[in-house]
This record gives structure tokens, sequence and C-alpha cells, in this order.
């Protein structure tokens, strides 16, 4: 779905030359995609420098150790031994550093994916409310989309007129068609209205006679028509009751990401929720939205400096549960657009199934081409396993 890369956080943030040479490196990618790809240039050149520091410390250390080991006096010892225990406590200080510099990495990488979160969900919502595909699903179980099923019906309506005070059955199924409505008008084509109808369809075919040649040999195809609409449809209502499922669970996820965004953005950085919307969600601008983003990363970085000052002992909780949170609803959202994909992989199926039917190809070859539409749309938008597997990875260990 989206690709996210994730690495760190530290120098390089507020200027507009940043926000501009970030962009114009790749146009086409995501501004988060662009600030957490110079975050994480910037701690991979912190963690060689840590990683030289350190080094160089513990050269020092084991050249102390190995002088105290020759060493025949005893406050050249003391001495030696005074200057390894402040070695040491360089090293620590190194180690506290890195400590700090990978929380405000995870900790804006959190942030920044949470914030893209927002620009993430809307096309989602979009794409699944979107109903040209779907209006023509219902097209094609509409059995009065199809020629010559209109003029039919109203011949056969009136054989029903004539003949439902004698038949409890037709009785029953005029009683449908009053309080269902008209089948032009959408009235849904399945269960027991359908069962009726199909019924009361053979029952027509059998009144008629030899001289009504040419109106049984109609209603003979107009039956057979019916028939596959119907189980075309049931099909497809199979499948469309798992939309009802995720439609329920991006509901769930767009309070879940509100509420994340009130916690972390609105009361942990202080950032104004209808600044938020105005100069990220809704900015069409990249550059504009590159720079903004820019800024949170630097005010996340200051957060955690100023939380490790305030709170030596137990700065790190609340920020490692709020980076969990975020992890979990990018894995959510990534399993719900591959639920996705898997949803319209069934339409595939179900078009297979019915497009070497006399009465339903041609519907099949138009709406095979209005799935390939919407599957292309989506997979050019979403990569489902591409996403899970960068939301598994989207924090460095210290």
């Amino acid at each position: 779905m989206h690709k996210i890369y994730f690495a760190a956080l530290f120098v390089f943030f507020g200027s507009i030359s940043a926000s501009a040479q970030l962009y114009s490196e790749d146009q086409s990618a995501s501004v988060t995609e662009q600030v957490l790809k110079e975050l994480n240039r910037e701690r991979s050149l912190l963690s060689q420098n840590l990683e030289f520091r350190i080094k160089e410390i513990d050269t020092k250390i084991t050249n102390l150790d190995e002088s105290i080991r020759t060493s025949n006096s005893a406050s050249e010892k003391v001495e030696k031994l005074l200057e390894r225990v402040k070695f040491l406590e360089q090293r620590q200080e190194e180690i506290d550093k890195n400590t700090v510099s990978v929380y405000k990495y995870n900790y804006s990488s959190a942030v920044l994916n949470l914030a893209s979160m927002e620009r993430e969900i809307k096309p989602l919502s979009l794409f699944n409310s979107s109903r040209e595909f779907y209006s023509t699903l219902d097209k094609v179980s509409n059995p009065m989309n199809y020629e010559g099923y209109q003029q039919w019906f109203g011949k056969f309506k009136g054989y029903i007129e004539e003949e439902k005070e004698d038949d409890a059955k037709l009785e029953a199924l005029n009683h449908m068609l009053q309080v269902t409505g008209d089948l032009a008008k959408g009235t849904p084509f399945t269960g027991m209205f359908a069962g009726s109808l199909i019924d009361g369809i053979s029952q027509f075919v059998g009144s008629l006679n030899r001289r009504d040649k040419e109106l049984r040999e109609k209603s003979i195809k107009m039956l057979k028509l019916t028939t596959s609409i119907s189980q075309f449809t049931h099909d497809k209502d199979l499948i469309e009751t798992e939309w009802e499922g995720i439609n329920k669970n991006l509901n769930e996820l767009k309070e879940l990401q509100q509420e994340a965004i009130e916690d972390n953005l609105v009361e942990i950085l202080g950032i104004s929720r209808n600044g938020f919307t105005e100069k990220f969600t809704n900015e069409t601008d990249a550059k504009k939205r590159t720079q903004y983003i820019l800024d949170i990363s630097k005010i996340a970085e200051n957060k955690i400096v100023e939380e490790r000052k305030t709170n030596p002992e137990n700065w790190k909780q609340e920020y490692h549960d709020q980076m969990l949170t975020v992890q979990n609803l990018k894995i959510r959202f990534g399993m719900l657009t591959f639920r996705i994909l898997e949803n319209l992989e069934k339409y595939e199926k179900l078009i297979a199934k019915y497009e070497n039917d006399p009465f339903l190809k041609d519907e099949m070859k138009n709406l095979r081409l209005k799935l390939d539409l919407v599957r292309n749309s989506f997979e050019s938008t979403f990569n489902p396993q591409e996403y899970i597997r960068a939301s598994n990875e989207m924090y460095i260990v210290e």
C-alpha cells in the first residue's frame, strides 16, 4: 500500500531549503517517506560517529588496563584507575546519548507516520465509498435492465392480476410486488422474493398454450434470465457482506487514529489540531507539507530531550506506549487494505463463474473492465504487504 521507510532523527530540520531539497529528491514519493529517508541518513551518521567514539574510548581503557597491570607504582596505579573511571563515565555518557537519540528518532517516526495516516485513510474511505463499480453490480442484479424484460414483465403482471384471486401463491407474489416496490426502482432481487418470482414465472409459462407460442418462448427465456440473475445476486451478496465488516473496522480505525492524534500532536507536542488539518491534511502543496512535517519532527525531538531532563528516571514509558499504539494502528491499517484486496479478488471469481452464462456474459465483460479499473486504482495507491512489513520494522532498537 504505502511504502513507509523508517530510520533516524536528529539534525537538519527547520529550514525552507531543507524542505525544498527533500521535495526535489523524489516528487513521486510521499512527504513522510522523504522526511523519514532524510532522518535515516542523519541517524546513520550519528550511529557511525557513536560507534567510532566508543571504540576510541575502549582502546584507551584497554591501554590503561595494560598499563595498570604492568605498573609497579601504587600511586601510578591509583592515578590510572581514576583515569579509567573517567573514561568509563564518558563511555556511559555516549551510550546514554544514543538511547536518547534512538527515542528521539523512534518517537518522531511514530508522530510522522501517525500524521501520514491522516492522508492515507482519506483515499481509502473515498475508495471504499466509490459506487461506480458497485452500481454496475446492482445493474447486473436488476432484470429490468435487460432487453425486453420490462415489456414482458407487464404481461406477466397482467397474468398475476387475473389469477391471484384463485391462487394463493400468486396472491402472495402480488402482495410482495406491492410491498417491496417496483423492480425497475432497484428492489433487492434475492431471497424469498426472487424464489416467489421464479415460481410465479414458471406457473405463467405452464399456463400458456400452443397458440401463445411466441409469448411462451419469450417467457421461458425470461425465466432462465431471472434464475441466472437471482443466483448471481445471491453470490454477489455473500461477497458484499464482507464490506460491512470492512466499513466497521475502517470507522473504528479512524476513531483510534483521531484519538492518537489528539494524544500525541495536541496533548504531548502542543500542536493545534486546526493548524495540523490546515497545514498538512488539507494542504495541496507538497513543499509546504514537507516543511510542516520537518517542523513537527523538530518539536518531537525537543520534547524527548526535555522529558529526559525533567523526568530522568521514568522518561521513556509514555513515549514507548505511544509508539506501540501508532505501530498497532499502522498494522491494522495494512491488514484492512489487505482485506479489501482479498474481497476484490472474490469479485474476479464471481465474474469468472458467470462469464459463460448466455444471459450474463455481456454484462460480465463490462463488469470485468470496471473491476480492473478499481483494482488498478487500488493497487497503485495501496500496497498491503509492503505496508505491513514496513509497519513491523518502523522502529530501531538501541
